[in-house]
């Protein structure tokens, strides 16, 4: 029988591949006119009936008793709420620049993560945890630096700081995630799957209201709206969907089982490999350029992620 300890290695491997295939997605439809939070509610839309019919055929929903309890409601509100935030900023990083940038600067969360857990208290951070960590930063940073030979250089420098710094601020949301997920699941009884299915399902209906109130202030007061329903085509709804089903759906869950089973000071760093994905779906895919500092990055993140997942085992 395959170890725990490795298991949950594997997962969260797995989880890092579903975010960069899903941010891939997510960048070849998203255009400057799509609304972020119309954009988000329609990939929950899609997303979580996926979720939540696994979750009816694995366990049938077992544990929404605890998840919908007093003690735990509000945890899981205040969860969805910053991993919602989170993707968008995200979205709105890469609607201004390229994904080998945006996907880097945003994948810097487990540096945010590791400093809550060890405010709180929560996990015994390792040294070696915090040497990889350190790597795998060390990496993104390089992997951000600017492309020269890109597209790049065509935005404008507000754009470029805007771009980068929702990224920041995405990372910073999604460690904040991480932090009350870690919470959840301490709670006995908690599902992975139950978990993903109504922390998506609350996130989705917040911002589908967000939504609504944003479309209903501009029609009253005159604005005129260019990032109405009618710019999202079925296309980009089927693409938005299944990168949710990646993203949320199989990554999510896998992401959420790692941390059962490694703790979230190791799950997280392993996991924050995702921008290789996208980087290498940017440059196959997108005809995005890496420099050879970005290289470099790439190099280094694969090697924080062996010297997490290795050393610990």
């Amino acid at each position: 029988m395959i170890d725990e300890q490795l298991l949950g290695t594997i997962l969260a491997l797995f989880a890092a591949v579903c975010w960069g295939v899903g941010a891939s997605l997510y960048k070849i439809v998203l255009k400057s006119e799509h609304s972020l939070f119309l954009t988000i509610t329609i990939r929950g839309s899609i997303a979580v009936p996926f979720i939540a019919i696994v979750t009816f055929f694995v366990n049938n929903f077992y544990s929404l008793e605890i998840l919908f309890s007093p003690e735990v409601l509000p945890i899981l509100i205040f969860s969805s709420i910053f991993v919602g935030f989170g993707d968008l900023w995200f979205f709105g990083s890469l609607q201004r620049i390229e994904i080998t940038k945006a996907m880097p600067v945003a994948s810097i969360y487990p540096l945010f993560t590791a400093i809550l857990l060890i405010i709180f208290g929560l996990e015994t951070i390792s040294l070696v945890v915090l040497i990889g960590i350190i790597i795998l930063i060390a990496g993104l940073g390089f992997l951000a630096q600017e492309n020269k030979s890109s597209s790049s250089n065509l935005e404008s420098q507000e754009e470029m700081k805007m771009g980068l710094a929702l990224a920041v601020l995405a990372a910073l949301f999604w460690s904040f995630a991480i932090y009350t997920l870690r919470l959840l699941l301490d709670y006995p009884d908690v599902d992975v799957y139950s978990l993903a299915t109504v922390r998506f399902g609350i996130l989705t209906f917040f911002f589908g209201i967000f939504w609504i109130i944003n479309t209903l202030y501009r029609h009253q007061t005159g604005i005129v709206d260019p990032a109405s329903l009618s710019h999202i085509t079925k296309k980009v709804s089927f693409i938005l969907g299944l990168g949710g089903i990646l993203s949320w759906g199989i990554g999510g869950i896998s992401f959420f089982s790692s941390i059962e089973m490694i703790g979230a000071g190791r799950a997280t760093p392993i996991s924050s490999i995702n921008p290789l994905i996208s980087v290498i779906i940017g440059i196959l895919v997108l005809k995005e350029k890496i420099s050879p500092l970005q290289a470099v990055g790439i190099l280094l993140i694969i090697f924080g992620s062996i010297f997490v997942s290795i050393l610990e085992l």
